[in-house]
């Protein structure tokens, strides 16, 4: 993935043979371990290296907010056989951002929070003067955002 940033687990559930253990019955649903933010990107033809810039030198507050787990800019791999080509409503998306959290509750709370609408737009003070300075889209369309509830997270010691 591109621009991974991860915070260190502070406990890691027990694991036999590299996979966790976990009691299920084949009938219930697996208690949600995590919530995972996505958003999809359309990013024009031509404007993947500018997109991809954009991010790397965007300034990032995600790691000293509770409840962040990780964050992976991830490019879509058209090459891959098999893989794209299906003629989807995700056809044209080529970039996905994955922000996982602790849980909903963390992830609302960033949602609610001064550094999202600093880092959104919504809450600098300079909005005019931003959007007078804006480069073209790279994009599109807006993102795309898709939520998912994990309920099988394995992580190294290291983090995601």
């Amino acid at each position: 993935g591109l621009l991974p940033l991860s915070t260190k687990p502070a406990e890691l559930p027990p694991t036999e043979g590299g996979w966790r253990v976990v009691e299920a019955d084949g009938e219930s649903l697996l208690p949600a371990e995590a919530f995972v933010a996505c958003n999809k990107f359309s990013v024009l033809p031509g404007q993947e290296s500018a997109f991809e810039q954009r991010w790397a030198q965007r300034e990032s507050k995600l790691a000293e907010l509770p409840g962040f787990v990780s964050f992976t800019m991830l490019r879509r791999d058209f090459g891959t056989k098999g893989h794209g080509g299906g003629g989807g409503s995700d056809e044209a998306c080529n970039y996905m951002s994955a922000t996982v959290w602790k849980d909903k509750e963390a992830f609302l709370n960033w949602r609610s929070s001064q550094q999202f609408r600093t880092t959104h737009g919504g809450g600098s003070g300079g909005e005019q003067a931003a959007a007078a300075s804006k480069p073209p889209p790279m994009w599109a369309g807006p993102p795309k955002p898709t939520f998912y509830e994990a309920v099988l997270v394995l992580s190294s010691p290291e983090g995601a």
